[in-house]
């Protein structure tokens, strides 16, 4: 038992420095993009286009990855991503291209999906049913702290010194990562088997979810990060990149209270409620997109201290929906056919996401980024109370 606790943490901690390497990298490139370009529509189609290739290939990878090692193909993957960010620490230093940024960037994110996928895996099958849920507590505890400080630390360093210190910072936290997973103890586990009746029954109710519920969802909402939120505090309100990242670091804290939250309260029932926090979450975004109109004209830090709290609330509001719905999934689905239940999932859920991203950047620059806002959200109330008339009986 030791042994494998050993194995779990050895993976939390390595999942735990990718992850804090990869949120510096997220919280910066838009705003590096939008720097270099002060264009939100070249920003919006910059990110759709780095994420499309890898929502196509995402219902592949599930079975890729069952045919090989989980540990190699992690390892492998915290190798490249590393290799790929000092390869542009490299040319950075000498050119700057958003041709080659581009490029880099969408290697990266379809490796990163490979990765996101295995050591889903790889976290049930060195997990016992016993400590399962022990291990996704702290995990989600590291996750969201690093959530927390990421967005913070990344701004600072971007304000303070320049593009090229994150890539290097990213690179060496990659390979950090990697050479902590060099001590797993894990044999492969052969997913082969032919029960795909099994598979298909056990999967179909969370497929059908998210295709009913969460993938239109995600055309509006999943532009937030690069679109809506710097559209809104830098470019409308030009409050300082150092300050942009608490927005971030605020819906962290807003996670974390939640998780707490989930964690002391078993028996809430989060998945008979999804109707009215959709409903909240929308309404929160579409009032703090109505405020950033009326209060312009007023000092703008007032506007930014309304929009760290609702942060924290639309933090909370998200992980009460994810994180009871994530949990599920990893109860109801054995071991042998999560590489392609995540694969699948993650295509269906994140579908639209580019589509949206470039959507938004494209409307944001014509209207504004909080008119787009309450757009947005007050679509997905419509649809919220179209598609969950058909659940009603469930919720």
């Amino acid at each position: 038992m030791q042994s494998k606790e050993s194995n779990i943490k050895l993976l939390l901690l390595g999942r735990a420095v990718s992850l804090f390497g990869n949120t510096i990298y997220l919280i910066v490139l838009p705003l590096y993009i939008l720097n270099i370009t002060q264009n939100l529509k070249i920003t919006g189609f910059f990110f759709a286009m780095v994420n499309l290739p890898t929502v196509v290939i995402s219902i592949f990878i599930g079975t890729i990855i069952e045919k090989f090692n989980k540990k190699n193909i992690i390892l492998i993957c915290d190798f490249l991503t590393s290799i790929l960010y000092f390869i542009l620490f490299l040319y950075f230093k000498n050119f700057s291209s958003l041709t080659f940024l581009f490029l880099i960037s969408l290697i990266v994110n379809i490796t990163s999906k490979f990765f996101e996928i295995a050591s889903k895996v790889l976290f049930s099958e060195i997990n016992t049913p016993e400590t399962l849920e022990k291990y996704n507590g702290l995990q989600s505890f590291i996750e969201n702290t690093i959530m927390i400080i990421g967005p913070v630390i990344g701004t600072y360093l971007f304000v303070t010194f320049d593009f090229n210190l994150i890539l290097i910072i990213v690179s060496l936290g990659y390979f950090l990562s990697f050479l902590q997973e060099l001590f797993i103890r894990y044999e492969k586990k052969l997913n082969l088997s032919k029960e795909k009746s099994s598979f298909f029954k056990e999967f179909k109710e969370g497929i059908n979810y998210i295709k009913n519920n969460k993938i239109i969802l995600n055309f509006f909402i999943a532009n937030n990060d690069e679109i809506i939120n710097p559209g809104i505090l830098i470019k409308k309100y030009e409050i300082s990149e150092k300050l942009f990242g608490f927005s971030a670091t605020t819906y962290g804290v807003g996670s974390v209270f939640a998780g707490i939250f989930i964690y002391y309260n078993e028996k809430f029932r989060f998945l008979q409620k999804l109707k009215l926090l959709f409903i909240l979450n929308s309404l929160l975004m579409c009032l703090l997109g109505f405020l950033s109109i009326v209060l312009f004209k007023y000092n703008h830090y007032i506007y930014f201290v309304i929009f760290i709290f609702f942060q924290f609330l639309i933090g909370m509001i998200t992980t009460f929906v994810n994180v009871p719905l994530i949990s599920s999934f990893q109860k109801n689905v054995e071991i042998k056919y999560q590489s392609r239940f995540f694969s699948l999932l993650s295509f269906f859920s994140g579908g639209l996401i580019p589509l949206g991203v470039l959507y938004a950047g494209y409307l944001s620059s014509y209207i504004g980024a909080d008119i787009t806002y309450i757009i947005n959200n007050a679509t997905i109330i419509l649809i919220v109370f179209i598609v969950f008339r058909k659940n009603k009986k469930e919720l």
